[in-house]
């Protein structure tokens, strides 16, 4: 009997020394990827190619953080998310943006987009097919500021910044006991656009607004598709510069850079652009333009430049007026006179 406890007894410490002798990773990769985000904004309009006016400054399209959510490949719903901000810089100039992110093997649907957007929001983040990606309402004060007393009556929305997506539906992660590296590639769901109107008197002009209705209010960035049950308007300010790329002299004009989730294919009607001017003397004066036709020129599609072929002309408010009646003293210029003197 003694005997057999004394096995016993030696058979559990070598079990023992035997698990302690097992040694096992302190970070099990069987769970962990190594998420590789390339930022590639090539071929966007006015922002990396197709500037119109160097003197204008573009949207700013950096960022520090992106956003991971994994959704389940058959519900669409969402399984876990992270966020990784390690920067980089690949052989073409890209940035890249990686990260580990904690996931067993299995097949997922990747969404990724940058989190550092201060106008542009999301929401239904929990469902693939919902998530929803918009701008706020502009308040009431903010939206009269912009739309002045123009006939615009609608929803005046803050511009979108830039909103980097990356989609990977049913990517298999395989079974691995080294660091997985999953690699893929953002591209914008904003469209920029440059506009000008050729102003007359733009000496006069103190400030300068313009809003732009029948636009996309929000892109469910799930399946990319742009929301069309609706239409609102971006507002934003012009500046003053001087159109360079025409033939012969050069014009002044009021412009500006401005963000958008995208023109709805079918807004007609409502496809207006209110340009709003303060003069010198603090006078509110309009213009509105109709953009069906601006939209439809080769400018306007290839390069996202509405480009308004018209003339604006702000007149002095404080012409000086000419003097009627009493004695007005007037000093002509030197003239030489030749003559001799005699003494």
């Amino acid at each position: 009997m003694r005997k057999s406890v004394i096995i016993s007894s030696l058979l559990l410490c070598v079990l023992v020394v035997v698990a302690a002798c097992n040694r096992r990773p302190l970070e099990d990769m069987m769970e962990k990827i190594l998420l590789k985000v390339t930022i590639n904004l090539d071929g966007v309009s006015n922002v990396t190619c197709d500037i119109y006016n160097p003197e204008v400054q573009i949207p700013n399209t950096n960022t520090d953080m992106l956003r991971v959510m994994v959704y389940d490949r058959n519900t669409h719903a969402l399984i876990t998310q992270s966020f990784i901000s390690e920067k980089s810089v690949d052989e073409q100039g890209h940035q890249v943006i990686s990260g580990l992110l904690n996931i067993s093997y299995g097949n997922y649907d990747f969404l990724v987009y940058n989190f550092d957007t201060p106008s542009t929001l999301i929401r239904n983040e929990n469902n693939e097919d919902e998530i929803l990606a918009y701008t706020s309402e502009m308040p009431a004060s903010a939206a009269a500021h912009y739309a002045g007393g123009s006939s615009y009556s609608g929803t005046i929305s803050y511009q979108p910044d830039h909103l980097m997506v990356s989609r990977d539906q049913d990517y298999r992660i395989s079974p691995h006991d080294e660091l997985t590296v999953v690699e893929t590639t953002a591209y914008t769901v904003i469209d920029t656009y440059y506009i000008q109107i050729h102003v007359e008197g733009l000496q006069f002009a103190s400030s300068a607004t313009a809003v732009i209705s029948g636009l996309s209010p929000s892109n469910k960035i799930g399946p990319n598709e742009r929301t069309t049950s609706h239409s609102t308007a971006v507002a934003f300010d012009l500046v003053k510069s001087t159109d360079k790329n025409m033939a012969g002299d050069n014009k002044d004009v009021l412009c500006a850079v401005f963000n958008t989730f995208g023109k709805l294919e079918d807004a007609s009607s409502d496809l207006i652009v209110t340009f709003n001017v303060v003069d010198t003397a603090g006078n509110l004066l309009q213009k509105e333009v109709n953009l069906n036709q601006v939209f439809r020129t080769q400018d306007a599609i290839e390069h996202h430049w509405l480009l308004i072929d018209e003339t604006w002309t702000i007149v002095d408010p404080n012409p000086v007026k000419p003097q009627s009646g009493g004695f007005q003293p007037l000093v002509d210029d030197w003239e030489e006179v030749n003559g001799e003197i005699i003494l």
